[in-house]
């Protein structure tokens, strides 16, 4: 099973679009983020996403806005019969902030979207997803025949377009997350959360559970398709990328603020990740 890590698709640009992708077979999830923003719109496909240690269904219709570095996985149920179609819009927000300014009421909920305590980020758009459709339509053409992918002004009236159907869903809609009981899975990724910056301990977490360490490890493993493990390390590497672009902590004093006091493997970890060491990441930003 792959690492977590960055998809890096805005390495060297501020926009990036992946129109129309359609998977037929071998989807495989993994826990990732993104350097921007990403607004994923799911023409068609069954699957379930884990998003701050909750799960939300997928499906025909449906748009997920994900916020920059937000650790998540996305599970699709892929066959010929039922293929996963969608397309995936990641652009740097700071390049977009200024087309803003001029729309206030937009703006400021560009910058909620960007930056706030998201309870709403996947919204269920069947009537609205002809003209979303449309919108991505429209830019993927001109993309396409100016193949210039730094003209930023094309995106931003995409994204604007797209954030103006999602306004009205956020403002007056309730939670749309699914409404069940708390999961064995969203159980042990709460536990982590509390507990990631300290060694594992699985027979503790067993204990919390008043379940066998065998039980809680196969529990995660069938309602995530990871390991704890996995998980665990996902949420490390994912504050020390926040702890290196926000803090002037020396960077050898990250790996045992993140749970890894080793300083040598926390290089080769992060690295391995992430593509860089912590010194190249923080030099990035």
């Amino acid at each position: 099973m792959p690492f977590p890590q960055s998809d890096n698709v805005l390495q060297k640009r501020q926009v990036h679009l992946q129109y129309r992708l359609l998977t037929s077979a071998n989807y495989p999830g993994f826990y990732h983020y993104h350097r921007g923003i990403e607004i994923l719109v799911v023409y068609r496909g069954k699957g379930q996403l884990l998003l701050n240690r909750k799960m939300y269904e997928l499906k025909d219709g449906c748009v997920v806005f994900l916020q920059p570095f937000q650790l998540h996985r996305i599970d699709f149920d892929v066959s010929e019969q039922c293929p996963y179609e969608r397309t995936v819009l990641t652009f740097e927000p700071t390049a977009f902030a200024p087309f803003f300014k001029t729309f206030p009421g937009m703006g400021r909920f560009f910058e909620e979207m960007w930056k706030g305590e998201l309870v709403e980020q996947v919204f269920y758009m069947e009537n609205e997803m002809p003209y979303i459709s449309a919108v991505l339509d429209r830019y993927g053409r001109k993309l396409a025949e100016r193949h210039d992918a730094d003209d930023l002004e094309d995106a931003a009236i995409a994204i604007m377009q797209i954030l103006d159907c999602l306004q009205p869903l956020k403002k007056d809609a309730p939670f749309r997350g699914t409404a069940r009981a708390e999961s064995h899975a969203e159980k042990i990724m709460h536990w982590v959360e509390e507990h990631y910056t300290e060694p594992f301990d699985l027979g503790e977490l067993a204990k919390e559970l008043h379940l066998s360490r065998h039980h809680v490890s196969h529990l995660f493993r069938s309602e995530t398709g990871s390991s704890i493990t996995d998980y665990l390390i996902a949420r490390r590497i994912r504050q020390a990328c926040w702890l290196l672009k926000t803090e002037t902590t020396p960077v050898e004093h990250i790996g045992p603020k993140v749970g890894i006091p080793n300083y040598s493997y926390f290089c080769r970890l992060f690295k391995k990740i992430t593509g860089l060491t912590p010194t190249q990441y923080r030099s990035s930003y």
